[in-house]
């Protein structure tokens, strides 16, 4: 048989999001989870337990030295902790998905494309919102031109922040690791504009923090205002912590019509994709194969130690994720992808930190900066 037949097996680099995330949807897209990789081989023994993962280590070069069924390995590491695994992937010709933010900065996420490149190895970067079903149908409704031509793009979300019992991951409060609600889930939004509107080329950015949490460096408020290469304007804005009523909403206003994300009837309802054209206003039907089953909660309450791992645990990307992954597979079969909809990989990962640093900067000197070409 050989290795093309053989069942994809997979490495995981992280013992908290990939723990909770990854490892799910790995298998639901039928990948076979061999090991995980954390920093202390102890504590990922003991968190790899629960969730009957074969292998627990803290080198992961040896794991792939030992595997050679592990074809597949996913970065789930802090952003400043992301170059390392990636290379060791890459050297020993691996496929890699890597989360976002993806680089401590352009220069090393350009380094990391090229290697990738050179290598000739199947990469992806950790967007899975593009498949999350009311997203991937808006960028349907926008790239079939529905509403004409993209004039203004529009992203607010506002939460009112949780209970502060327990902590942050410390790369969330530290600028220095490359943290902020910016880069956790900014680079979602921005990949969110990238793949639905088009290239950012410029941006003008606020970053403020508002909880008031001690010791915290980075931001949990941003607001961008961006244009794109083809005129289209917009904003993107979300809050980690905004006292009041939580806040979420996503338009797109186009030459002939409008496009935006509702809510459902009630709490808990899956979102809904609405059309005003010269056709009337309308819902337009989510069609089967971007569906995503509910969210089901992580089982093992001992192993929650923050509050992203308490969000995380909720499972609302564990789907989204599981068709990623099944996109990746496919490519690495050499088949069909069972979806249209592409998935992020290298190329779009070095965009969006090309536009998250130009952000950053905007914010510190109080201008409009040019998005640097990946």
């Amino acid at each position: 048989m050989s290795n093309e037949r053989q069942p994809i097996g997979a490495v995981v680099v992280g013992t908290g999001f990939g723990l909770f995330t990854h490892v799910r949807a790995l298998r639901d897209a039928g990948i076979e989870v061999r090991a995980i990789v954390g920093r202390d081989r102890q504590r990922t023994v003991e968190r790899a337990a629960p969730l009957n993962i074969p292998v627990a280590s803290d080198d992961l070069e040896q794991v792939l030295a030992d595997d050679p069924a592990i074809r597949l390995v996913t970065v789930a590491t802090p952003p400043h902790a992301h170059y390392r695994p990636v290379m060791q992937a890459i050297a020993a010709g691996r496929a890699v998905m890597c989360e976002k933010p993806f680089a401590r900065d352009l220069s090393q996420a350009r380094e990391m494309l090229v290697a990738a490149e050179q290598a000739g190895i199947v990469h992806a970067l950790g967007a899975e919102f593009r498949f999350d079903s009311a997203q991937a149908l808006l960028r349907r409704v926008v790239k079939e031109g529905m509403i004409g031509d993209p004039l203004m793009f529009s992203r607010i979300y506002q939460q009112p922040g949780g209970s502060g019992d327990e902590p942050l991951t410390d790369w969330w409060t530290d600028a220095e690791q490359g943290g902020g609600f910016l880069g956790a889930f900014g680079t979602h939004m921005i990949d969110q504009v990238r793949s639905t509107v088009g290239e950012i080329v410029a941006v003008s950015a606020i970053l403020r923090t508002l909880s008031g949490r001690p010791g915290m460096t980075s931001d949990d408020y941003y607001n961008v205002q961006f244009v794109t290469e083809t005129g289209c304007r917009g904003v993107i804005e979300a809050a980690q912590y905004f006292p009041g009523p939580f806040v979420m909403v996503t338009k797109v206003a186009g030459t002939s019509g409008a496009a935006w994300i509702q809510s459902g009837a009630a709490f808990g309802d899956p979102e809904q994709l609405w059309v005003k054209n010269a056709d009337g206003q309308r819902q337009i039907a989510m069609p089967p194969e971007l569906v995503n089953p509910a969210p089901e909660p992580f089982g093992v309450e001992a192993l929650i130690q923050t509050e992203m791992d308490r969000w995380h645990t909720q499972g609302f990307d564990v789907a989204p994720y599981a068709k990623l992954f099944a996109q990746m597979k496919a490519k690495m079969e050499g088949r069909a992808p069972p979806l249209p909809d592409p998935a992020g990989d290298f190329r779009d990962a070095a965009a969006g930190q090309a536009v998250l640093d130009a952000a950053r900067r905007s914010a510190a000197e109080g201008r409009w900066v040019e998005v640097e070409k990946p």
